[in-house]
């Protein structure tokens, strides 16, 4: 994955109630390369790895991964 991907920005940063925020596709990344099997497995994660590692329009990975962590319970909605 070429460093200009990886460094683009989400469409806008995504408050996780691991305590962290989600800000760019290596972000992302990351914090997708740390999930547990039992997370990691679910079709939204499924999906976003296949949109990252296409490279696919940020826009695209940006909802995917939000959508994802909406469906962990993990985005956390009283942050901005």
């Amino acid at each position: 994955m070429s460093p200009a991907y990886l460094s683009q920005k989400l469409t806008r940063p995504l408050p996780t109630k691991d305590g962290g925020t989600l800000r760019t596709v290596l972000d992302a990344r990351t914090y997708m390369l740390a999930l547990p099997q039992r997370r990691e497995t679910t079709a939204q994660w499924q999906r976003a790895a296949e949109l990252l590692l296409a490279q696919a329009d940020v826009a695209e990975v940006s909802k995917q991964v939000e959508l994802a962590l909406f469906f962990d319970a993990k985005l956390d909605l009283a942050r901005p």
